[in-house]
């Protein structure tokens, strides 16, 4: 082989592996951005105090007592099936993996477990304004409800009006985001992950456990810490 012809063989391998290694790192950003959004909720605007979370697990065939909400609530369907119904709006069916919206005001005829062998798992953060109820039932419970509290999010009277929902899957070493204009209340769904906010020490939330970010928390990024399994986050970003 000449060297005139080594010189172009090795300017093509040389054009080949750059490439890769543009598809690559392509392959790689798109992953870590994996984002979809499964609801926009919009509502009156409000000062909200504070976001109360409630972790509930249902046992097979639960139903949930007749309630309103004094304050938007906004969850998630962690696991199983919920037959969800509003006031003047026909029932339909949540599934896992699937985000919800309760307003303010109407009630709700409906929140029950929709399977009689399958336990049911939401989660729900409810956007309180100073003194409001997490929520108020119109005769006391009959069957005991496991609702497990998750902490208390101080918002100090961020002027709330919309709230968008996303599911973000991670892959290994997969990361996401967050934007710093608006405040982020997240979820954990599978997994393991890394918060990692500038300035501060970084926290690790396993899959079951929530956190938040406010408008100051600059150079949030989330990581996933397992280099073997896939993780799940959802984020509840108010605006």
């Amino acid at each position: 082989m000449t060297a005139y012809a080594k010189q172009i063989r090795n300017a093509a391998l040389a054009a080949t592996f750059t490439a890769i290694a543009a598809l690559t790192a392509a392959a790689n950003a798109t992953t870590s951005q994996n984002s979809i959004m499964l609801l926009s909720a919009t509502f009156d605007a409000r000062q909200v105090a504070q976001v109360e979370v409630g972790d509930f697990h249902f046992k097979p065939g639960q139903v949930a007592p007749v309630h309103t909400h004094t304050a938007p609530t906004v969850g998630y369907v962690a696991k199983g099936e919920i037959i969800y119904q509003v006031e003047g709006e026909k029932p339909r069916i949540l599934r896992a993996g699937d985000a919800f919206y309760e307003p303010a005001g109407p009630r709700i005829l409906r929140f029950d477990n929709a399977s009689a062998t399958e336990e049911a798992i939401f989660i729900d953060f409810n956007l309180e304004q100073e003194g409001e109820p997490f929520i108020v039932f119109e005769e006391q419970p009959t069957q005991a409800i496991d609702r497990r509290s998750l902490p208390t999010i101080d918002l100090g009277g961020e002027m709330i009006d919309q709230v968008n929902i996303y599911t973000s899957e991670l892959p290994r070493g997969g990361t996401l985001k967050l934007d710093t204009y608006e405040s982020t209340l997240g979820l954990v769904s599978e997994g393991v992950v890394e918060l990692r906010i500038k300035g501060k020490e970084t926290q690790r939330i396993v899959a079951g456990q929530s956190f938040s970010l406010t408008q100051s928390d600059v150079q949030s990024v989330i990581v996933n810490a397992s280099p073997e399994v896939p993780a799940k986050v959802v984020t509840f970003r108010l605006r």
